[in-house]
């Protein structure tokens, strides 16, 4: 991950924003069937401090955070929102 963000700290403008959402947590949900299709797909849960930590080790400034429930049509997670910028 910490790759991923840096690659997002290096095409960002100056001063430019990015928002990450997950779910949170530490578990690995696996899906063998979507929307009536087959599918092969893992979902990797994060909590929301090592995110932060990554995106911080990857040179961001991160200036919010959110967590919100799942709405009643959702999948019963929580989930996160982490707004970071890269130095201007």
């Amino acid at each position: 991950m910490r790759a991923a963000f840096e690659e997002m700290r290096r095409v960002l403008c100056p001063s430019g924003v990015v928002l990450v959402s997950f779910h949170v947590g530490t578990e690995i949900r696996h899906l063998a069937e979507w929307w009536g299709h087959e599918v092969d797909a893992d979902f990797r849960y994060f909590e929301t401090g090592t995110v932060i930590g990554w995106l911080e080790e990857a040179g961001l400034i991160v200036e919010a955070r959110l967590e919100r429930a799942s709405y009643p049509q959702e999948v019963g997670t929580r989930r996160a929102y982490v707004m970071a910028r890269r130095p201007g």
